[in-house]
């Protein structure tokens, strides 16, 4: 039987480790999206429980989409459901929601000749499906409602566990440890499944298997190195594949990121600041964001503690290892700029500590000014990319934008991505959604999960009706010189058809001073991260007489120089400046581009 694996439960994701997911729709049209594994239920306290089918009052309702022709399992008897008492009753429909046939019902696992040894009144059922056929699966309430597991079984068995920050290195999740998603490792057959929820759950093959998790965070250490289990029959179910996640100690390390929508000319769009303690001690930061000269600040998620011209900034509270904050920050284009007129926004985090790692405190978000924009669409941090830069696995950053142009409110939104074969998914890494969403990662398909979203129409809400996420992820290592890498994104809204995105398209060349600068204009600083003794190179000619100016995070200029070289190249010695991040401009009579670097000594 080919390995396949489950997508973890699409339900949304909750923040806090503590509270119940209730996710689910409580009617046919609100079903929510699932595959094969293990779910969580949160007890049909309310909704609709279908046309006649069995008994049964209230509803939760899912949807599967059958992916192969045969018989599926599904089941409230699950290790993960011990010492609960509950009773659960299960309805299967098929067709579509206003006209629904009755496929069977189960109350007790007895009824058909199965049993449970942790609870007899849980459910069964088997149910032959028919590959793209959909199927309605409907848990409703008996005597009683409280939040339980179930599984949709395709496979031979199916394993679960957690991976988890182990804070007092003790090798065991104790209440308060955090989830922390990662890449796992199972092997035979080089199977990657993400461990994006928590519990996370994969479904497995007969025989004898290890799990491994090849990139654990930054600056840790996992603890067991590796676990291993056997499904020794047709529907074994296996717990406790845990994986712990160790600090070394004094680590200081902050992080930020820099992702949203080209900037529409004379609207307000919305940019996204990430920012994390990826080190293992409590860190103190400082965010400060440079707008482009054509943009001005309209608001944000989070208060300023001031506003300087185009710099805002944010004395954010200290911040302990792991956790993570977001800025949602509204801007307004001028009707002076002109369409696809260049614009480069930057942030910077700084920290009271000393950042063992300066490359990852800034980040800058390159666009141009449109007048329009389609609103679903897929963008690529970098379109060029280096053999050296392949060696060294520079991970590439996706983003992804969609909005709900429709008549109604968008209730669930499904992304489904396939991820080209010459990425290294041990190196996959997410780096934030506007909206809180589940991820689940098989092999070479990624699945999104915006659940009860509830993604206003943009009649209603322009900017409320738009969506994002952004991952990073880095090739493998074999991709050679005139590889490519290529990527697309399939949108789902509800029941509509997909809206497909633009492919983006990533090539391996030779770097050149035209190829591996921030805004594809021509300019380049190298090296970045560097000591300060750079070399400065540029395409247009017009630049010659040009005024070349470094400006400091804060926007401040801290250099300027003209530019008079014909061969459009010239040494510089920055090393005077400290370590830090700098955005480098070149303006010319009737042109201007920027680019970013780095100075660290």
């Amino acid at each position: 039987m080919a390995y396949r694996y489950a997508f973890l439960a699409l339900l949304i994701a909750s923040f806090s480790a503590t509270s119940i997911l209730s996710a689910q729709g409580d009617t046919c049209t609100t079903a929510l999206q699932v595959v094969t594994g293990v779910h969580l239920a949160d007890g049909p306290n309310s909704g609709d429980p279908g046309p006649s089918c069995g008994g049964g009052t209230n509803g939760d309702w899912y949807l599967y989409t059958a992916t192969f022709t045969g018989t599926i399992t599904i089941t409230s008897c699950h290790p993960l459901n011990d010492n609960l008492s509950y009773d659960t009753y299960l309805k299967v429909f098929t067709g579509t929601c206003d006209a629904l046939t009755c496929v069977g019902y189960n109350d007790d696992m007895a009824q058909s000749g199965q049993t449970c040894p942790s609870n007899i009144f849980a459910s069964y059922m088997e149910v032959n499906v028919t590959a793209g056929q959909s199927y309605f699966i409907v848990w409703t309430k008996t005597f009683a409602s409280i939040p339980f597991h179930w599984e949709l079984n395709e496979c031979a068995g199916t394993v679960t566990g957690a991976t988890y920050m182990d804070n007092n290195d003790n090798g065991v999740r104790d209440p308060g440890e955090v989830h922390a998603p990662a890449m796992l490792l199972v092997q035979p057959g080089d199977h990657h499944v993400y461990s994006g929820n928590d519990p996370h759950s994969f479904c497995t093959d007969l025989g004898a298997h290890t799990i491994t998790v090849p990139s654990p965070p930054l600056y840790h250490t996992v603890v067991p190195g590796s676990q291993s289990y056997t499904i020794a029959a047709q529907g074994d179910q296996i717990t406790g594949m845990d994986f712990g996640f160790q600090a070394v100690p004094g680590i200081y390390d902050g992080a930020v990121d820099l992702w949203g929508w080209n900037p529409w000319i004379g609207n307000n769009t919305t940019m996204h600041i990430n920012y994390a303690n990826i080190g293992t001690e409590d860190i103190t930061p400082t965010v400060a964001l440079t707008l482009d000269p054509l943009l001005s600040f309209v608001s944000a998620t989070t208060t300023p503690t001031s506003t300087s011209g185009q710099v805002i900034s944010w004395t954010l509270p200290i911040l302990a290892p792991g956790n993570s904050g977001s800025i949602t920050v509204t801007i307004l284009c001028s009707t002076n700029a002109a369409p696809n007129e260049p614009i480069l926004n930057y942030v910077q985090l700084t920290i009271a500590e000393t950042d063992i790692n300066l490359a990852n405190n800034s980040d800058d978000l390159h666009g141009h000014a449109t007048t329009s924009f389609d609103p679903n669409d897929k963008a690529v941090s970098e379109e060029i990319i280096s053999p050296q830069e392949v060696a060294d696995q520079r991970s590439l950053e996706y983003t992804v934008r969609f909005q709900n142009t429709g008549s109604a409110p968008a209730v669930n939104v499904v992304i489904k991505d396939s991820l080209d074969s010459d990425w290294d998914l041990n190196t996959f890494e997410m780096v934030g959604a506007t909206h809180p969403f589940t991820l689940t990662v098989n092999d070479a398909v990624a699945i999104w999960t915006f659940a009860n979203i509830m993604l206003p129409t943009e009649d209603s809400d322009a900017l409320g009706s738009q969506g994002s996420f952004q991952y990073r992820m880095a090739p493998k290592t074999s991709l050679n010189l005139g590889g490519q890498l290529t990527n697309r994104a399939d949108i789902y809204f509800d029941y509509n058809e997909p809206v497909l995105t633009n492919t983006t398209l990533t090539t391996v060349a030779l770097n050149t001073g035209l190829t591996e600068n921030a805004l594809g204009s021509g300019l380049f600083v190298a090296p970045s991260p560097g000591n300060g003794q750079v070399s400065v190179r540029w395409a247009d000619g017009q630049m010659n007489n040009g005024r070349f100016t470094v400006l400091d995070a804060l926007g401040r200029t801290v250099y300027t120089s003209r530019m008079s070289n014909a061969n459009n190249n010239r040494q510089m010695d920055l090393s005077f400046l400290p370590e830090g991040s700098y955005v480098a401009r070149l303006a010319g009579t009737q042109s201007e581009v920027w680019t970013r670097f780095i100075i660290q000594h």
